[in-house]
């Protein structure tokens, strides 16, 4: 069972998407690296797997 699972996450800040449509599943054992240049959306991301970002056509899941 993935530690964290994404399906299809996407977030907008008014016309500018900074996720589109992004899936992903971390296994507890994993270690995962986000890299990008600045603007695209890694603390973004950081955020909707915390739940500090509401999302739409969200999935995430995360174990307990």
């Amino acid at each position: 069972m993935p530690m964290i699972k994404l399906h299809n996450v996407s977030k907008a800040f008014d016309q500018n998407k900074v996720l589109d449509r992004i899936s992903l599943e971390v296994e507890e054992s994993e270690s995962l690296v986000i890299l990008g240049g600045s603007g695209t959306g890694k603390t973004v991301l950081l955020k909707v797997i915390l739940s500090l970002r509401i999302v739409t056509g969200k999935q995430i899941g995360r174990a307990h």
